[in-house]
């Protein structure tokens, strides 16, 4: 079977099939979702009715059968293509198994990478995580799943996204730990952009920019987040984010070190 370098599925921005950074082509939105779903659990059965899930919403047409079939032959064309053995897409009585190594699928490849970023982080290797985060985070070129449509599937690249968030956000807390509070206040007001709701975000970038020496912008992060949390959600700041706010004020530097993660 071929190696990562060789043939990679890509999930992490428009569904493709990549042999030496050359693309192979995948015919078709019903092909892309039929692959989208099963690389999304490659390694498993996935059976006829979940893919009928994910590629037609729970309303198939009277041609389903046929069109699963079709949709395998193509998809295991264009997986040969790109170098795979004939049997890395099998069929089974109740569905279809893509038996890709997980090296394979970027997915998998981001999921690992950040999973060992996550150690290294706990460990205070910063600068290890911090560069393991730089080279996964590439994987992504685009929203996940891009290009295909179905609103199964569009739940689920909405999932993954979330993985990305909490990706980006460890890269910020690297960031933090290694004082570099310009890079840090950058990527948590991107965050902070995203997902106006979270506090624990206002909190870092709070920390972020104390840290840096900008105690009055660290304020105004207090007001802006109490301003939109009592008019879009009609809540006051949590405990957390009115501790950081007190910290702040009084100069505490023992707290806002340890919220750095530089304690």
């Amino acid at each position: 079977m071929s190696t990562c370098d060789e043939a990679t599925i890509r999930l992490l921005g428009p569904v493709a099939l990549v042999q030496e950074g050359e693309p192979i082509p995948i015919q078709g939105q019903r092909q892309r979702r039929f692959l989208a779903s099963l690389a999304l659990r490659a390694g498993q059965v996935v059976s006829k009715e979940a893919i009928i899930e994910d590629s037609w919403d729970g309303e198939p047409p009277l041609t389903v059968t046929g069109q699963l079939q079709t949709s395998a032959w193509m998809v295991r064309k264009a997986l040969t293509q790109a170098g795979l053995a004939r049997d890395v897409l099998r069929s089974h009585d109740r569905g279809y198994e893509l038996r890709a190594p997980e090296v394979s699928v970027d997915l998998f490849v981001f999921r690992d990478a950040v999973r060992a970023a996550r150690e290294l982080y706990q460990r205070g290797r910063h600068r290890d995580a911090a560069e393991r985060l730089d080279a996964v985070l590439a994987l992504w070129r685009g929203p996940a799943l891009a290009d295909v449509t179905s609103g199964r599937l569009r739940l689920k690249a909405e999932s993954l996204e979330e993985e990305r968030t909490a990706a980006v956000e460890l890269r910020a807390r690297a960031d933090l730990g290694l004082g570099r509070y310009t890079e840090a206040i950058n990527r948590l007001s991107g965050l902070v952009d995203h997902d106006p709701f979270r506090e624990d975000l206002y909190v870092k970038l709070m920390m972020a920019y104390y840290a840096e020496g900008r105690q009055a912008d660290a304020i105004q992060v207090f007001h802006q987040a109490k301003k939109i949390l009592r008019e879009q959600i009609g809540i006051n700041p949590g405990v957390p984010l009115t501790k950081a706010m007190q910290a702040v004020l009084r100069q505490d530097e023992h707290y806002l070190r340890v919220g750095c993660g530089k304690a």
